[in-house]
């Protein structure tokens, strides 16, 4: 393996980290798009849904 082919490697596998990192946190923080009504507001007061439930 030649230097080129380390460094394609370890840049492909920092992408991918980055990606799923990315989506780990975004699921943590509750930023999905799901939320209570449906709209993937994520149950923002100014949700029309939302104002009719409440």
């Amino acid at each position: 393996m030649s230097g080129v082919d380390i460094a394609v490697i370890v840049i492909v596998s920092v992408a991918v980290l980055a990606v799923v990192g990315w989506l780990v946190y975004r699921k943590v923080k509750h930023k999905g798009g799901c939320c209570d009504c449906g709209c993937g507001c994520n149950g923002c007061t100014m949700c029309e849904k939302g104002k009719k439930d409440k």
